[in-house]
């Protein structure tokens, strides 16, 4: 997903200074030029390179700021229209320019360019398809507007182009960096660890034992694992909010970690114990599932539930979600239970009874979760 910092580098570059059109717009250059715009002293270049490096950001209530910014670039020819605008404006979490605002930055010709700019309509649902490829690109609605637009300019049929577009998007965005790295080494590790304990049935008791040890193993250091590489520190949302470096923040991220890769394990499980009760044998495809369902549910938990307690509270405390952490006893629980009701599990019927009851377990989590934001927001 593009950052602030990421798109008003992009902009700048493209923006032309108006002393030198021949030329880039230098950061120093753009600090001078808000601050005529702002007719004060303006920002450093320092500054703006910060901005772009995302090591600091322009606060929400600095909002004069933030317009003068983008008149800069609009009148430097790095923004084209309200669309580039807003793009920028929301890839810092920050609210899209109003009527009011959009008249003052673009003059007398904003009325034309909403014209000629393609029409969204907010009330109108997107087809489900175009909505989950545009979450999966984690890219916004202005972006996702002007990249279908592009894609549909020229002769029939247009689905081509619109695949390829999509596709480039996509490589634009996957690259084989250090942080992809750790994912697949973390990928690789779940497998290894997690695997061995939906190879049903056992050849004996010491197999099993093996098999649920390293599951609970897995159960504790792979939503560990995930959660350190949910970067919440560099997160511009979270440091407007000031709480990047609360060592809560960072504990509801390993406790969502935990709750979303328990949940992926014990979704595919019952799968498991069907194809076994089937006689079917050990399925690689169940496995891979599991291990990649726990992986993306941790990674999303892990952002979703520190927010959602933020959402209801306007705070990150302990007794908030405390109770919640019992997530961290699923796994040796289940391998208690396990060694002891191994048996008993092998059954269709009791198998069946004791899956229902752990699937019901982690969607009363999110539930509780759901009910106690709701109390307090009647409170």
């Amino acid at each position: 997903m593009n950052t602030f910092g990421e798109t008003l580098r992009r902009l700048r570059r493209i923006s032309r200074d108006p002393e030198n059109p021949g030329q880039p717009l230098s950061q120093a250059h753009l600090g001078e030029l808000i601050g005529h715009t702002m007719s004060d002293r303006g920002v450093t270049g320092a500054a703006i390179s910060e901005w772009e490096r995302g090591k600091s950001r322009i606060k929400a209530e600095d909002r004069d700021v933030l317009l003068a910014l983008v008149n800069v670039l609009y009148k430097c020819g790095g923004i084209k229209t309200y669309l580039d605008a807003n793009e920028l404006l929301e890839a810092g979490n920050y609210r899209a320019l109003n009527v009011r605002e959009t008249q003052a930055v673009f003059g007398s010709v904003a009325v034309e360019l909403k014209a000629e700019s393609p029409h969204h309509d907010p009330e109108k649902p997107k087809p489900l398809v175009s909505l989950l490829i545009q979450r999966l690109l984690s890219i916004s609605d202005p972006e996702f507007q002007n990249l279908m637009d592009k894609a549909e300019k020229g002769p029939p049929p247009t689905w081509p182009r619109v695949l390829a577009a999509f596709m480039r998007k996509t490589s634009e965005r996957v690259s084989f960096t250090p942080k992809i790295v750790l994912w697949m080494g973390i990928w690789g590790m779940a497998w290894w660890l997690i695997t061995p304990s939906m190879r049903w049935p056992f050849e004996n008791r010491v197999v099993a034992l093996e098999a649920i040890g390293m599951y609970v193993v897995g159960s504790l250091v792979v939503p560990l694992l995930i959660g350190t590489l949910v970067d919440t520190k560099h997160n511009e949302y979270w440091q407007a909010q000031e709480l990047a470096d609360s060592r809560l923040l960072r504990l509801y991220t390993y406790q969502g970690a935990g709750i979303g890769f328990n949940l992926g394990y014990f979704f595919v499980l019952p799968l498991v114990l069907i194809w076994h009760y089937l006689n079917l044998g050990p399925s690689v495809w169940l496995e891979i599932i599991a291990v990649t369902l726990g992986l993306v549910l941790g990674n999303m938990s892990a952002r979703v539930v520190p927010h959602n307690l933020w959402l209801a509270y306007r705070r990150l405390h302990l007794t908030d979600g405390a109770i919640f952490f019992v997530v961290a006893f699923i796994g040796p629980l289940w391998g208690i239970f396990f060694l002891e009701y191994y048996s008993v599990l092998l059954t269709p019927f009791w198998g069946g009874i004791v899956i229902l009851a752990a699937l019901l377990l982690f969607i009363i989590i999110p539930i509780g979760q759901s009910k106690k934001k709701t109390d307090t927001e009647q409170a």
